[in-house]
This record gives structure tokens, C-alpha cells and sequence, in this order.
């Protein structure tokens, strides 16, 4: 199979993210999530959460196109990978539908795969335990938003 771009995967990071979200978003993500983790979310706070995540996505996407940082790459490919596969795993332990998993296997795990066996060597080791660190953490940090909305 021939490499795709780096250029390709940071455009396609911001496009497999909106069709994530709309499968998120039309499979009611914020009732099942809410009942999971007996919370609060609101629609309306899923879309602004989801809106300032696109935006910061596509922003971070478009950075990389001018500044090449393959770290930052790496970064944003860990966190549709931890994505995919949190869904995944959701929806193996509930024996439910976790709204985002048909998209979550079917672009983030193949998205972050690619990522991971074409940028990743390329970095320096520091360098790498970083760039999944901050992917990790970030995903992580949104989810504690979205619980405490």
C-alpha cells in the first residue's frame, strides 16, 4: 500500500472529525453518555463542545500544513485513534451502541493506524511519548468537560 501524505492526514483529521460527530450527534451520543455516566449533557452542550473541538481541530490541522510539526501530527492522530477505540471498547463493555463507533472503527482507528506506522518513527523517542501524552490527555480533558456541563 503506498503512503499517504502527511499533508493528506492532517486534511483528513478535520473531515473524519465532522463525520464523527454527526454520527455522534444523530445517534443521540448525549442521551446514551448521560445515562452511562449519570450525567447532564445537554445537546446543546454537545454541539458547543463538539463545535470548539472541530475548530481547534481544523485549526491544528492547518497549522501543520504551515509549520510540518510531525509531533503535532502524532498528537492529533492519537486522539481520533484513543477515540475510535474508547468507542469500541464503550460499546463491547455496555453491549450497547456507543453513537460514534461505526465511525470511530471505521476512519479514527484506521486514521491514528496510518499516523502511527508513518509519522511516529520519524520522531525522536521524547518526542513521541509526548505527542501521544498530549493526544491522550486532551481527549481525556474534553470528556471531563463534557461531565462536569
Amino acid at each position: 500500500m503506498k503512503a499517504l501524505s502527511p499533508n493528506l492526514l492532517a486534511i483528513l483529521l478535520p473531515m473524519t472529525l465532522l463525520v464523527h460527530q454527526a454520527e455522534e450527534y444523530f445517534g443521540q451520543f448525549p442521551v446514551w453518555y448521560s445515562n452511562l455516566l449519570n450525567v447532564d449533557l445537554s445537546n446543546r452542550d454537545f454541539l458547543v463542545i463538539n463545535s470548539i473541538g472541530l475548530i481547534i481541530i481544523a485549526f491544528l490541522s492547518l497549522s501543520y500544513l504551515l509549520i510540518k510539526s510531525k509531533m503535532l501530527l502524532v498528537a492529533l492522530g492519537t486522539l481520533v485513534f484513543v477515540n475510535g477505540l474508547v468507542h469500541l471498547v464503550l460499546s463491547l463493555f455496555t453491549l450497547s451502541y456507543s453513537p460514534g463507533v461505526v465511525s470511530g472503527v471505521v476512519l479514527f482507528l484506521p486514521l491514528g493506524a496510518i499516523i502511527y506506522k508513518q509519522i511516529l518513527p520519524q520522531l525522536p523517542e521524547n518526542e513521541r511519548i509526548m505527542a501521544i501524552a498530549i493526544g491522550i490527555i486532551s481527549l481525556f480533558a474534553v470528556s471531563m468537560i463534557a461531565m462536569n456541563m
